[in-house]
C-alpha cells in the first residue's frame, strides 16, 4: 500500500517565522507575568522531534510536567537544607537525590520511558527558570519553587500550542 503524502499550502520556513512572531507579545509585554519564550521553544522543539503531531502531547505534557514538578521539590528541600548548611552543599545533596529519583522512577511509568526528552528538558528548565528568576516571585523562599514549576509547566504548555499552531497553519492537505 503506497503511502499518502501530504504538502503544506504554506511552507514550513513561513510558518516557523509566523509563529515566532505570534509568540512574542506572550514574551513581552506580560510584564512580570511574560513567558519564558526560550522554556516554551523547547518544548515546541520536542513536538517536532516527537512526531509534530498532537498526540505528541500526550507525552511532552506529562513527562515535562513530572520533570519541572520533581525538580521544584528539589528546590524546596535546597531551601530547608540550606538553613543548616551551606547552599552550594545543600543543593548538591537536594539535586543529586531528586535526580536519582526522576530517574529511577521512569521504569514505573512508559510515559517517562517514551517521554525521556521532555523529562529531561522539565527538569532543565525548571532549573533555567528558578535560577534567572524567569518567573513572578513572590519572594518567599518556600514558595517561590513551587511557583517556578507551575511557571515552567506553563510556559511548557504554551510551547505544546506553538507546536501545534506551527503545523496548523502550513494547512497540510493530502496529494
Amino acid at each position: 500500500m503506497a503511502e499518502q503524502k501530504t504538502k503544506e499550502t504554506i511552507p514550513l520556513w513561513l510558518a516557523v517565522a509566523i509563529t515566532v512572531v505570534v509568540s512574542i507579545p506572550f514574551g513581552v509585554y506580560l510584564g512580570k507575568y511574560n513567558f519564558p519564550l526560550w522554556a516554551a521553544f523547547i518544548v515546541w522543539a520536542e513536538y517536532f522531534a516527537l512526531g509534530a503531531q498532537p498526540s505528541a502531547l500526550k507525552l511532552i505534557y506529562p513527562a515535562f510536567s513530572y520533570g519541572a514538578i520533581i525538580t521544584g521539590a528539589s528546590m524546596f528541600v535546597t531551601v530547608l537544607l540550606a538553613k543548616v548548611m551551606d547552599l552550594n552543599l545543600a543543593l548538591a545533596i537536594s539535586l543529586f537525590i531528586f535526580v536519582a529519583f526522576i530517574v529511577y522512577s521512569m521504569r514505573w511509568w512508559k510515559v517517562l520511558q517514551a517521554g525521556s526528552l521532555p523529562l529531561f528538558n522539565g527538569i532543565s528548565m525548571l532549573l533555567a527558570i528558578y535560577f534567572t528568576g524567569s518567573f513572578p516571585a513572590v519572594g518567599d523562599a518556600l514558595i517561590d519553587p513551587w511557583i517556578a514549576a507551575a511557571w515552567t509547566i506553563v510556559a511548557g504548555i504554551f510551547g505544546g500550542v506553538l507546536g501545534w499552531f506551527n503545523v496548523t497553519i502550513t494547512f497540510p492537505r493530502k496529494v
